[in-house]
């Protein structure tokens, strides 16, 4: 359930919405774009500790090269062997000596097995074949003592996005908070964002919805 930024692709009748299949058409038929990382994640991440950091649906890699360059070790996943393998090549041609901090992993984030916590776990435009709390859920656990996820989505209620994406497409705030036990995390920010976007002569605001949270270091909520 990698994402692109901005464009959602042909519908792919012939895969459903969203699963591996129709995934790993989308990026065999559409050109690999090794674009800025995206501003919501550099507006959250800025001026946290480096640390492991999971890039839950990362595409063609552009987030997960950005966090590198920041100092962390980054674990990036996507369920499309297409997208990972344009990234791994493009960070090694471009960036070889940030090649040893990303570690490219093919796998469906619905079922896939984090081997450790992170001390980040992002997931940006990710469209899972399941419920999205559930979805959320899983990446919380993925998270360690002390850390932060980051959860960015399409608000549906934006113009351009409504127009161009399946409603599964978008999320809900209260599904991705209400989905984070009060006992075990802080909410810092639950948002609209707003990003700009051009196609062509066309310049438009886009409306995303921006979880960020932290991980109590433990039970009794005090923080580090």
């Amino acid at each position: 359930m990698s994402r692109p930024h901005d464009e959602h692709g042909s519908p792919h009748a012939d895969h459903p919405p969203f699963g591996p299949q129709w995934w790993e058409r989308h990026y065999q038929e559409y050109a690999a774009r090794h674009g800025s990382p995206s501003p919501q994640l550099v507006a959250e991440v800025t001026g946290l500790p480096a640390g492991s950091a999971l890039d839950a649906g990362c595409g063609h890699g552009a987030d997960a090269l950005w966090l590198a360059r920041q100092g962390w070790q980054v674990t990036a996943v996507d369920v499309s062997p297409t997208a990972v393998s344009d990234a791994r090549d493009f960070v090694g041609h471009e960036e070889p000596d940030l090649a040893s901090h990303i570690a490219w992993v093919v796998a469906d984030l619905t079922t896939w097995q984090p081997p450790q916590q992170y001390d980040l776990v992002v997931s940006q435009y990710v469209h899972p074949a399941m419920p999205f709390d559930e979805f959320v859920a899983r990446l919380a656990q993925a998270v360690a003592p002390d850390g932060t996820l980051l959860v960015v989505g399409h608000d549906h209620a934006d113009e351009h996005s409504a127009a161009h994406a399946p409603d599964k497409a978008s999320i809900d705030l209260d599904a991705v908070t209400g989905s984070l036990a009060a006992e075990l995390w802080v909410v810092d920010v639950a948002a609209t964002r707003t990003r700009q976007i051009e196609h062509g002569p066309t310049r438009r605001s886009i409306h995303d919805l921006v979880v960020r949270a932290h991980r109590k270091p433990d039970g009794n909520g005090a923080r580090a």
